[in-house]
């Protein structure tokens, strides 16, 4: 008889934190370039506005505005949860046998299963709110977007109808 696997099924890891050429990231993260020696920079978004040295060359520089997660830190997750994935679809399908086992053991992994079942729902309802949130957000810029082209345009025209009137004699 084989030996049931009561352990959860291999998963990803934290994505609350991943680590980038060496340096841990958060999604809290402020990810910026220090405007002296170029060098990649990692400050918690607590710490926007404040003027801290840089780690690489000591010179004084302001952190910049939290403005949600940095490119990196999005880049990497994808990248793990991507090669999660991909392990998880690889493997082979489990089976499950607790035949002859005690009543009170099979108890016992009907709840821890449920309630990893439970935890799994809430994590599929938190990654559904972070996507309809970011689909809010994008919608946002790309009004943002569209508002910024057209005042540039606008801009344009103007530009060219100065540069028209400057060159018309005077009357």
């Amino acid at each position: 008889m084989s030996e049931p696997d009561n352990q959860p099924a291999a998963s990803a890891d934290s994505t609350d934190q991943i680590e980038s050429a060496g340096v841990q990231i958060t999604e809290r993260d402020v990810v910026f370039e220090c405007p002296h020696c170029q060098g990649e920079l990692v400050v918690d978004r607590e710490g926007a506005g404040l003027t801290v040295n840089c780690s690489l060359c000591s010179q004084p520089v302001t952190v910049p505005d939290y403005q949600g997660p940095s490119l990196h830190y999005l880049q990497a997750v994808t990248e793990k949860l991507s090669e999660a994935l991909q392990t998880a679809r690889k493997g082979t399908p489990r089976s499950f046998d607790y035949e002859g086992r005690p009543p009170e053991e099979l108890e016992r992994r009907r709840q821890e299963v449920q309630r990893q079942l439970r935890e799994l729902q809430n994590q599929a309802l938190e990654a559904r709110a972070h996507i309809n949130h970011t689909r809010i957000q994008l919608h946002r810029y790309q009004l943002k977007l569209e508002m910024l082209y057209e005042r540039q345009t606008e801009l344009k025209a103007e530009l060219d109808a100065l540069l028209s009137a400057s060159q018309r004699p005077a009357p």
